[in-house]
This record gives structure tokens, sequence and C-alpha cells, in this order.
């Protein structure tokens, strides 16, 4: 990760998490803990790694579960909001702050289950972050993640009409005009994410897009970017599940 997406979430980190405001679970969707889908298993006495932990809640999540849990993240501040996040639930949570393409504090077969819940938006090189989770995992070991699928950031949440190109990955940039740093993330497409799994040495085995077409099925996000009518059209999440070799 590049230092701007660092220094934007030392800004922002505290404001983040009392905004978005997460149950403790794994958040899948990127909006609540409910869509739960159990794609973790029984993690029960397993070695897992949370690649960019955040605010601790699916870290705790699974410790909670048993799971023995160790947590990275870039950000000092979320890590503090995790730390403290665990104390008040009483879990032992090993945080960790480090880059997620360079894993160097973790020695080879490491962990059974690797994982993270919209992380890679904020991630330039996944493939020197899938080369070094699949380094750091067991032989048939799971690596599980979700991030927001790339076609629903294409279109206006009001028309809905497609406003931007597909094809316009890489550094996306979303000038803030109440903070001096501005956004940045990273726009990957799906033969990009599928590609850079097979290249690291996962076997991909299963892609799923959780959705429903019934706008009823949704809630707005606490920053109106979730729009029920728009959710009901266009996947907003795209998963992967993959075992390394």
């Amino acid at each position: 990760m590049t230092e701007e997406v660092k220094e934007w979430w030392e800004l922002t980190a505290r404001w983040f998490q009392d905004d978005i405001d997460l149950d403790v679970g794994v958040n899948w969707t990127g909006m609540s803990a409910d869509n739960d889908l159990r794609l973790l298993l029984d993690v029960a006495g397993k070695d897992v790694l949370e690649l960019g932990c955040g605010g601790g809640q699916c870290s705790v999540a699974l410790a909670e579960r048993g799971a023995n849990v160790t947590g990275i993240d870039l950000s000092t501040e979320q890590l503090a909001f995790a730390r403290d996040l665990s104390d008040e639930r009483d879990t032992d949570v090993a945080f960790r702050q480090g880059d997620v393409t360079d894993l160097g504090m973790f020695d080879d077969d490491s962990f059974d289950v690797a994982f993270n819940a919209y992380v890679f938006q904020w991630v330039e090189d996944l493939a020197a972050c899938f080369r070094e989770a699949h380094r750091v995992l067991r032989s048939g070991g799971r690596f599980v993640f979700s991030m927001p699928h790339p076609v629903y950031g294409l279109a206006d949440p009001e028309s809905h009409e497609i406003e931007e190109s597909y094809f316009d990955t890489g550094r996306q940039v979303t000038p803030q005009d109440d903070l001096d740093v501005d956004m940045v993330t990273y726009r990957h497409s799906v033969a990009d994410v599928h590609n850079a799994l097979v290249g690291a040495g996962f076997r991909v085995e299963r892609m799923l897009e959780p959705g429903s077409a019934d706008p009823d099925d949704y809630e707005e996000g606490p920053w109106g970017e979730h729009r029920p009518e728009l959710l009901a059209k266009l996947p907003s999440t795209l998963i992967f599940e993959g075992r390394a070799a």
C-alpha cells in the first residue's frame, strides 16, 4: 500500500469507525455482519491471518469462534481501535502493523487461513499481496476475501446510467473537500483479480457475487453509497475462495 493510503487512514480511522459502527462479525459485504455466509467454515484451533484488519471486528469474531487470530493493518489508528475492541470483548488477538504486500514478519507456512473483507480496493499491487499470502499459508490453506465489485461503482447512483469505463483500472482519486488528503483507491477488473490469484499459486475454488433482485432486501449505507434500487440491478460485492497448492 502507498503512503497516501496510510495517511488517509490515519486521518479518518476514528471517524470511519464511528460512522460505520460495524457489529463484531465477518462483514463480507462491507455493510453488515448479518451476511456472514460462513465462508470460513470451522476455524476453531486454526491459525488465521486477517490481511487489513481495520477496526478488528472480523478478527475478534473469529477469535470468539476459537481461532488463533493475527490481524495486520497499515494504520496505527485502526489498530488502536482494534486493540480496544479486543480488550472489550476479552479476546486474545495478535495485532501487528504492516503492509499486506510484504508479510516478511511471518515465516513461510505459518497459517491455515488468510482472509479479509473490503480491503483490496486499497491495494495497488494485488500480485505481490497474493504471493505473500500464498507463502505464509500452509499447503491446502484457504484464502477467502471480499472486495467492492468493480461494476457497481461505474453507475450513477441516481440515474443508474454507466458513467465510467470498466477498463479504467488502477489508481482512482476521490477528492475530499474537508481534508488535505484525497482518498486514493485502486480499481481491479475481475480478470485481474482471478489471474493474480492463479499466478500466485492459488487454485480458485469459488467466486461469489451475493445479491438480490429485490430492493427491499437492502438498506442504504452510512454515507448513502449503497442505493437499494441500484443494488437490485448490479452486484456490489465480489468474493473469491482460493486454496494454496
